[in-house]
């Protein structure tokens, strides 16, 4: 089963790099400068995307990117990655690595990280 991932269209050193993926569903912040992309990575590719997106990631701003399907939520940050699950409960680490490095509580979400949710965030129904 494939991954699904999330990723801000302004957070990467190549403004080319979402290019490379298969997109799936984008959405405009309301509150913020950019767009939240969806996109599907196979399975068998997700180590080397987690490394790639590590790479790419701006140096001088602290950004995060999420993949996820079933249980399973990989957080991804440029000097660190978790390994957690939609529960929220599991998701201390990673919130605080986050705050550490500047990012807001509130974009601390991980949202959506279950495929079921994809379609109501994309309309704009949950999230923001």
């Amino acid at each position: 089963m494939d991954y699904h991932g999330n990723l801000l269209d302004t957070e990467f050193k190549d403004p080319n790099f979402l290019k490379k993926f298969k997109i799936f569903a984008s959405r405009k912040s309301r509150r913020n400068p950019w767009t939240m992309t969806g996109v599907i990575i196979p399975a068998e590719k997700i180590e080397e995307v987690v490394k790639e997106v590590q790479e790419n990631l701006l140096d001088d701003q602290p950004y995060y990117a999420h993949f996820y399907r079933g249980n399973e939520l990989i957080i991804v940050y440029k000097k660190k990655v978790f390994r957690v699950t939609p529960d929220k409960s599991t998701w201390n680490k990673a919130i605080g690595y986050g705050r550490s490095l500047g990012i807001p509580g509130d974009q601390l979400v991980f949202a959506p990280n279950r495929f079921e949710d994809e379609e109501a965030y994309y309309r704009g129904e949950i999230g923001e």
